[in-house]
């Protein structure tokens, strides 16, 4: 929710290159509203979402013509768009699954007049899959060694584990909690979108009790594949699971103990693979400095950012979406039983032409 990440790429079978990116902030009043309807379990009206659709493919465009411009690249370089667009609700019940991304791929496709790629997901969940998280997917194009085992965890909203094999394989999940539970307490109690580099939380002390109640949660207790979304994890989950504690906690103090949920369960979920060699972290939650020095309190062994393998943390999920849309444009498909739980080889992604 901070913005959108545009990266440009130049990317083929065995290689790839970062060669320009930009940020641009989401307006205030679009920014507030996307986390109403994503992460408050707002109800929202049809109109509300067709305007908000229309303004972000506007803005999405408007991010793609400017880092163009900026690179003076001459769009017939361009191959394709791969638009990840905002989620507003992942589900993955049995019988009724599906995943919304929002961000109108034909205003986008017609703005820029370039390919568009776009709902990257819903074709695994078609066939049996989470549609969830496809991380795996470019971390393995990107950070993939012959020489060690490795894991990479994305701290977004959601924290996701990639596991990478030397031999070629990867697998990964959605773990749990990263920047979600933080960023919708410190909303509440304080002036800002989030809290940086865990000031306040260091501040505070974690309460057992409370630490307890929330590792009891039935997702995180779940066997992989799995996934899931800020519309599960979110500031109402947090009042139930305080609902359940008999004392009162202060709101620093509840806060610390977020930090030490996120920390924990990443911890947890990388000492499950006892053959991995090397650990690195990217994603908006290595910002905070407070986090990954719990994290690596919680696990001995050294863990750095995925910059020492090449990539920095920030732009690494626009520079997989380009990816995946590179693998698209090639009629990739993919075997995401190991992640997703899909039961077939699937292709990511519907392709947008602009018009003539």
């Amino acid at each position: 929710m901070d913005g959108i990440d545009t990266a440009l790429m130049s990317i083929n079978e065995k290689s790839y290159r970062l060669k320009a990116q930009l940020n641009t902030k989401f307006p205030s009043k679009m920014r507030n509203r996307l986390i109403d309807i994503s992460r408050n379990e707002q109800k929202v009206s049809l109109e509300e979402l067709i305007s908000l659709e229309h303004e972000l493919g506007t803005l999405y465009s408007q991010s793609v013509n400017k880092l163009i411009e900026n690179n003076k690249i001459p769009k017939k370089r361009i191959v394709a768009i791969g638009l990840h667009g905002q989620t507003i609700h992942h589900q993955t019940k049995k019988n009724s699954s599906g995943s919304l991304q929002i961000g109108n791929p034909f205003i986008v496709a017609e703005n820029t007049q370039l390919t568009t790629i776009s709902n990257f997901r819903n074709a695994d969940m078609a066939c049996g899959g989470q549609g969830a998280p496809l991380a795996p997917i470019f971390h393995s194009h990107f950070f993939g060694s012959e020489k060690e085992n490795r894991a990479i965890i994305n701290i977004g909203g959601i924290s996701n584990i990639s596991i990478l094999k030397i031999n070629g394989d990867y697998s990964g999940y959605d773990v749990g909690p990263g920047n979600i539970l933080l960023d919708s307490w410190f909303q509440k109690y304080n002036k800002g979108a989030y809290d940086p580099k865990g000031s306040w939380a260091k501040q505070g002390s974690v309460n057992d009790d409370l630490l307890k109640n929330l590792k009891q949660d039935n997702y995180l207790k779940k066997p992989q594949p799995k996934s899931t979304g800020t519309d599960y994890f979110n500031y109402q989950w947090i009042n139930n699971n305080l609902k359940k504690t008999s004392v009162i906690i202060k709101p620093v103090d509840v806060q610390a103990t977020l930090v030490e949920l996120s920390a924990l369960i990443i911890t947890e979920a990388i000492r499950k693979h006892q053959d991995i060699k090397a650990v690195a972290i990217c994603g908006g939650g290595i910002e905070n400095d407070f986090l990954i020095s719990r994290i690596r309190k919680n696990y001995a062994d050294p863990i750095f950012s995925s910059a020492k393998w090449g990539l920095e943390p920030k732009w690494i999920e626009a520079a997989g979406f380009a990816y995946l849309a590179y693998l698209r444009i090639n009629r990739e498909r993919l075997d995401l039983s190991q992640i997703t739980g899909s039961t077939k080889k699937v292709m990511l992604g519907i392709i947008h032409l602009p018009s003539l």
